[in-house]
């Protein structure tokens, strides 16, 4: 399917085949796919914390508000922003590997460096976590499309309690917790949603 077809079909699907398993090494292929997405400064600051242990999953159960597809679906993922990727050193071994690969000179790898460097020095934590959710939610929408691609069914979550996701899974404050993605076989279809017109929602040159 095209990615148009895709997005006109796909539904937020919350029931799912407890006994269907996806292939580690195509959970892999669609993460890395997913990791080539747009991203500020291409500092690569989203991570993916996948949960297989039945028993973390039960104690997620809960703590996501009882939403069944926590435990049933075949891949839980925690959808999170490293501060680390933030900081000077980081940054310079990005553009260092690039300018290894042969994809930009020195000149370009010190000016994209230094560039990147002094946009985040002086950006406070709030600011920077609206970066983090930036990139992590385009990286999201690509593993959500190349997953349904595949064949699997999806679903975001943003409903659950922060605090509690952070202590039973032991997440640091080096990252910020953005969402959690459900993949795997649907049992159910998810029900269709009404969409505004497009009239409604664009807008030129000012907005009201």
């Amino acid at each position: 399917m095209s990615v148009k077809e895709i997005l006109e079909k796909r539904r937020s699907v919350r029931h799912y085949d407890p006994n269907y398993k996806i292939n580690s090494e195509i959970l892999v292929s669609l993460i890395k796919s997913a990791s080539k997405s747009p991203n500020g400064n291409n500092i690569q600051a989203t991570r993916y914390l996948v949960i297989d242990d039945p028993h973390l999953r039960d104690s997620l159960l809960p703590v996501a508000f009882n939403q069944q597809q926590v435990k049933e679906a075949s891949v839980l993922i925690v959808i999170l922003g490293d501060y680390q990727a933030f900081e000077k050193e980081n940054i310079i071994k990005i553009h260092e590997e690039g300018f290894q690969e042969g994809f930009f000179d020195e000149s370009l790898r010190d000016y994209l460096a230094s560039a990147a460097i002094h946009y985040y020095e002086n950006k406070s934590k709030e600011d920077l976590a609206i970066e983090l959710t930036r990139d992590a939610s385009l990286a999201s929408m690509s593993l959500l499309l190349l997953a349904n691609e595949a064949g699997f069914d999806t679903i975001t979550m943003s409903g659950y309690n922060s605090e509690q996701l952070r202590s039973v899974l032991h997440i640091s404050e080096r990252y910020l917790d953005i969402m959690l993605i459900a993949i795997g076989k649907g049992t159910k279809n998810g029900h269709k949603t009404v969409r505004h017109d497009v009239n409604k929602v664009i807008f030129k040159n000012k907005i009201d």
